[in-house]
């Protein structure tokens, strides 16, 4: 498992390489426990627990309005966007970007690093 940890955690320093308005960045289980994490001084116990509870909460309203599979998740505020997005069926990707960051570009981030690490996780 040590060298799947070490291939995530590098999945996730390029993003934040590639991605200067990306201030935060973290993989988590479903059931809320870190995995990796790039995120600064930030409790990542605290943020994992409350994003996959966002997570499983997104899932349930939309399967409940029959919505279909839950892609990711947007939260806005002033200081910037959180992005939550499923990676497998037993992880999720966390990610903060600065308010004044391309969206679409995070969102294409989040995509290309899910799949790039449920690869990982999977082999």
């Amino acid at each position: 498992m040590k060298g799947r940890y070490e291939a995530v955690n590098q999945v996730l320093e390029e993003m934040r390489r590639d991605n200067p308005s990306l201030d935060a960045v973290a993989l988590v289980t479903s059931d809320g426990m870190p995995v990796a994490s790039q995120m600064g001084g930030a409790d990542e116990l605290k943020v994992s627990a409350m994003a996959a509870t966002l997570q499983g909460v997104a899932e349930q309203v939309i399967k409940e309005l029959r919505g279909g599979s839950l892609r990711h998740l947007i939260v806005t505020s002033e200081g910037g966007t959180l992005v939550i997005k499923s990676v497998g069926r037993d992880f999720v990707l966390v990610m903060l970007v600065r308010s004044e960051a391309k969206l679409g570009f995070a969102l294409w981030q989040a995509e290309q690093a899910s799949q790039r690490i449920d690869k990982i996780l999977s082999s």
